[in-house]
């Protein structure tokens, strides 16, 4: 055996019972687990030592510790005269003493190296004596990385310490944890999002409590019960919708320190802490990437044409755990991790598994509570229509947008789009463009309903006063105390921060490639007392067709607390659309897109229709007379943050509205449009689209007995029929029973058959 797992000192101060393994210990209402009283026990255990020698000879790894070798040379003088900006990235980087006393550790774990464990302890408690960053957020990632870095060579040099050092590392731990955004003891109010939701408590704090456990298990202590109590049950409330609320800029940091700790307390022996859906969160990603390299936007993201998004991090840490082979490409696009979690590379990585491709994944996928997202495909090449549509069950805030019922579609270009930038000229987080455009309901394809007199409060971070008020956009309200981020699993599931509800969802007949994809939600909760209902509905048709390959029929039904509440329905695009009648085409035409939408409009009625639009020089981000101007970061050509949007009300002032619209999705140009009609029945509404009959309830109340409609035309007809009361029902044309018997079911509450044109009815 090497010395790192010599006989632990007789010095030190241990429990009242020895801990070959881990036990489990009741603190207030939660039992957790404890560090077992063995060395080194953080991010492996002794019965891991071979299987990692095993993996140093890996050539993959090997390309790993390489890199952290040359990482691990000090900056020359003339490359630190280059530095600019020493906030956390800097640190990030781990250049010198950080990635040297990892290897260092490594190097007397493997190999018993004594001399590489005393030069590890001594640089790293001069470098933690050194460190002191102050209470400024960001840098409090910098502070975490050196407490990281600390505690490996704590626990994986553990006998090679003398009592004195302990103590010193200990003070050193606690000052700077005290230095952190979080303090010490580490604050638990954001346990769902925000900073104490990433590195400092779920990576860097909790794997120093563990380091240190047996000569001062306060820190673990501290750790370990708000996880436990705080952090893991609304985890699994949230990984049971397979989805995440902090969008594609925040997932990397956010998502990955989740399944940190789930590793570190997995690999201490306490096993699988959360609950096993989170293996699906990702796939949301999967899905929403485009066939050029990025993805369906979400959340507080800097559009970037010429930068790919890469989850490689979270893909690792969750392939590797769940053995998942889609999981697996994904990190395979992009392999590399951050330089703070090379040595996790290292030490994690799965070897084995090999990537699935994507094009076995169904077309369409749906995330449930408390998300009610789904994602509808045509196909994963270059050809392919992707559409997204938004419920918004719950609001987590933070990063998340108010953009209940919101929805995007691309085809060979972003056509209908998540529209603003987080970062840039306005400022980042909060900022006037953040606040009053980026990431309110006026920047997503969703439902405005303006009430002149509404206010909308919000935190004025950094200012004097700490409370102002953001524009009115006639959007969605804000949740929480002043917008604040959601800050318990029992405030989450408060009305404050309830805003809408999934009432149907399905797709097929085919559950691999749909030909329908069907979403309803109830987003009433998501606006003020200025609405009483608010519902909408999305069918997505895959045409299985090279002109129109799909399209999409929305239906919503608005009504408001006043007549004269302006309601607004609205489609984002990248360059301007052109208005002819009923009909509106946004075309994508530059940087190398060639895709087209086409939309008609069949609610409100062309005599009760104003459609209009808004953007371009000076009005590209347009609130209440008033443009939040944002230049982005770096150089985006291609405009992914958006400059026009359509704009479509009733003329005439009305408590109750419905609009109903048919996007055709086809190539730029495309001069073969379907036919597109409205179905009109006593108690539906609905469109013919091409062969595809789709209806709805016009009242928004489930069918649930004797209804009809005539379908005229030619040919063979596919019909979606919605909102039905779940159930047997029969099917009757011209007077005839088509279908003798029929369900639809809880979940969907739709029929889906074939049938010429004639007179409907539907009998339950």
């Amino acid at each position: 055996m090497i010395a790192a797992f010599a006989a632990i000192s007789l010095t030190q101060t241990l429990q009242a019972q020895e801990r070959p393994e881990v036990t489990w210990e009741k603190t207030g209402e939660v039992t957790v687990p404890v560090p077992p009283d063995v060395h080194p026990r953080l991010y492996l255990l002794e019965k891991d030592i071979p299987e990692l020698r095993e993996r140093l000879e890996n050539p993959e790894i090997k390309k790993t510790v390489e890199t952290m070798e040359k990482l691990s040379r000090d900056r020359t003088p003339e490359e630190e005269a280059t530095v600019t900006d020493r906030g956390f990235r800097y640190y990030f980087q781990m250049r010198g003493v950080t990635t040297r006393v990892q290897l260092q550790a490594l190097d007397y774990l493997v190999n018993g190296n004594r001399k590489a464990a005393r030069s590890a302890i001594t640089s790293i408690l001069d470098t933690l004596k050194k460190t002191n960053f102050g209470h400024g957020s960001d840098l409090s990632r910098a502070s975490g990385v050196m407490m990281m870095c600390g505690a490996i060579v704590y626990d994986w040099c553990y006998d090679q310490l003398k009592d004195s050092e302990k103590q010193m590392f200990i003070d050193e731990f606690v000052r700077i944890a005290g230095t952190m955004e979080c303090g010490y003891p580490p604050k638990d109010t954001e346990p769902i999002a925000g900073h104490t939701s990433e590195w400092m408590v779920l990576r860097d704090m909790l794997s120093c409590g563990i380091a240190i456990y047996d000569e001062y298990p306060d820190m673990y202590n501290h750790v370990i019960k708000m996880i436990y109590e705080d952090y893991i049950p609304v985890r699994n409330f949230i990984y049971s919708g397979h989805n995440y609320h902090q969008g594609t800029g925040y997932v990397n940091v956010r998502f990955s320190n989740d399944l940190f700790s789930l590793w570190i307390l997995d690999r201490m022996g306490a096993g699988p802490v959360y609950d096993g859906a989170q293996q699906y969160v990702l796939y949301d990603f999967i899905y929403r990437r485009r066939p050029d390299g990025q993805v369906l936007y979400a959340g507080d993201v800097n559009p970037e044409r010429g930068a790919s998004p890469s989850y490689s991090l979270p893909a690792m840490l969750a392939y590797s755990y769940y053995k998942d082979p889609y999981l697996a490409g994904e990190y395979k696009r992009k392999p590399r991790v951050e330089n703070h979690c090379m040595i996790f590379d290292i030490l994690w990585r799965d070897l084995e598994t090999e990537p699935a491709p994507v094009e076995t994944l169904p077309l369409t996928r749906y995330s449930g509570t408390p998300f009610g997202w789904m994602i509808a495909r045509t196909g994963w090449d270059e050809n392919s229509v992707i559409a997204e549509m938004k419920v918004n069950e719950n609001f987590v805030g933070n990063h998340q947008h108010l953009d209940a019922g919101a929805f995007q579609i691309y085809h060979k270009g972003p056509l209908a789009i998540d529209s603003g930038t987080y970062q840039g000229s306005s400022g980042g987080y909060n900022s006037p463009h953040n606040k009053n455009y980026a990431k309110r309901t006026i920047a997503h394809n969703s439902l405005l309903i303006f009430d002149p007199e509404e206010k909308f409060a919000c935190w004025n971070y950094g200012g004097a006063d700490k409370s102002e008020f953001a524009d009115n956009d006639g959007g969605q309200r804000m949740p929480g105390d002043r917008w604040d981020t959601c800050r318990s699993f029992e405030s989450l599931l408060s009305e404050d921060y309830t805003v809408g509800k999934a009432l149907a969802h399905g797709f097929g007949p085919d559950m691999a490639a749909p030909e329908y994809s069907y979403l309803k939600g109830d987003i009433t909760k998501a606006y003020s007392s200025k609405a009483s209902d608010v519902e909408r509905s999305f069918v997505f048709l895959n045409l299985f067709s090279e002109t129109v390959p799909a399209a999409m029929v929305i239906f919503d039904r608005v009504v408001s607390s006043s007549p004269d509440f302006k309601k607004t329905w609205l489609l984002h695009s990248i360059e301007e659309p052109a208005i002819e009648g009923n009909t509106y085409t946004v075309s994508r035409t530059l940087n190398g897109d060639t895709g087209m939408l086409t939309g008609t409009v069949l609610l409100p009625e062309v005599g009760n229709m104003s459609l209009g639009k808004t953007g371009g020089p000076g009005k590209e981000f347009w609130v209440n007379g008033v443009n939040y101007p944002n230049s982005p970061r770096r150089p985006d050509p291609a405009n992914e943050r958006g400059a026009w949007r359509i704009e479509l009300s009733p003329a005439a002032p009305s408590e109750e509205d419905c609009f109903l619209n048919v996007l055709q999705i086809s190539d730029t140009g495309c001069r073969s449009l379907v036919n597109v009609e409205r179905i009109d029945g006593e108690k539906v509404t609905g469109a013919k689209v091409a062969d595809r009959i789709v209806t709805f309830s016009k009242d928004g109340e489930a069918l649930h007995n004797s209804f009809s409609f005539d379908v005229t035309g030619e040919g063979t007809f596919r019909f979606v029929v919605t909102d039905l009361l779940p159930g047997t029902w029969q099917v009757m044309k011209d007077g005839k029973v088509l279908i003798p018997a029929i369900e639809a079911r809880s979940d969907d509450r739709l029929l889906h058959f074939t049938g010429e044109a004639g007179t409907y009815e539907f009998r339950r």
